[in-house]
């Protein structure tokens, strides 16, 4: 029991720390008003995700930097200074003007907030790092309906399931105390073992299931 609870706890480890780079939002920047909502989100791991279009019907679509385009992307943005843009004066606002929000939790930084209206008129240096925003949204080649595993979703033996970086895991049995499922990677050779609680974090869709 022991050992099996050693082996879970070392397979989850390098899987815990690719979640928690996978999960940590160095940069959102999101416009929204009554008729659409279109958010840029960069990840600590290097993934690019974009929503696009009306309030709660937005498409999804995501792209993988290389570590040289993070690199680059990381430099751009640590290279402005935002002093500037601490006391936005407000602008334009009313009916369908969009707000936007920027959010930026860069290395050796404390977590930022700025909020502001599409039209107003903004510092130099502010306008740059949205820019830096919309140069990664065009590594998003397509947009699509966001891909999800049910709420009730209960994993079975054999299931197929597609990961959220697209690569397909066969369930192949449970842990001894039924608390962890153990998944064999079909498109790369990987065993992995997840929490039950965690496979919706985890996985986005069922590409199968015997009958």
């Amino acid at each position: 029991m022991r050992r099996c609870c050693f082996l879970m706890l070392l397979l989850a480890l390098p899987l815990a720390a690719r979640e928690s780079d996978r999960t940590v939002e160095v940069l959102r920047y999101g416009c929204a008003n009554e008729v659409g909502h279109r958010e840029i989100t960069l990840f600590r791991n290097g993934t690019v995700r974009l929503f696009d279009g009306p309030p709660g019907e937005e498409l999804m679509g995501l792209a993988e930097l290389s570590p040289e385009e993070l690199s680059g992307a990381l430099n751009r943005l640590q290279a402005e200074d935002l002093s500037e843009a601490r006391n936005l004066r407000k602008g334009i606002d009313g009916p369908f003007i969009e707000k936007c929000e920027l959010h930026l939790l860069l290395p050796d930084r404390k977590p930022e907030v700025y909020r502001f209206g599409r039209y107003d008129a903004l510092p130099l240096n502010l306008s740059r790092v949205l820019r830096v925003a919309e140069d990664l949204a065009l590594e998003v080649e397509d947009l699509k309906g966001v891909e999800e595993l049910p709420v009730n979703y209960e994993p079975r033996e054999h299931d197929i399931l597609k990961r959220r970086d697209g690569h397909r895991y066969k369930v192949m049995r449970f842990t001894a105390d039924n608390n962890g499922v153990e998944l064999q990677g079909i498109d790369q050779p990987l065993f992995l073992i997840v929490l039950r609680e965690e496979m919706r974090k985890e996985f986005v869709a069922v590409v199968s299931r015997e009958k």
